[in-house]
């Protein structure tokens, strides 16, 4: 997946976003992120996101 992914953007350098639409392919977005360096979206990220956007929690700092 990350051998695709660099000849994918080699081939088409104004690729800004890679964009994972098999459920097999998240295990795989962390290494195509670091290889490719852009962002790597899929259906985790995408659940995550809606999750996050409908359930926040109190404020309390970083620490």
């Amino acid at each position: 997946m990350v051998t695709a992914s660099l000849d994918l953007v080699y081939k088409n350098p104004d690729i800004g976003a890679v964009l994972l639409e098999c459920s097999d392919l998240p295990p795989y977005a962390k290494d195509i992120q670091s290889h490719v360096q852009l962002p790597v979206y899929d259906f985790i990220t995408l659940i995550k996101w809606i999750h996050h956007s409908t359930s926040h929690k109190p404020y309390h700092g970083f620490i």
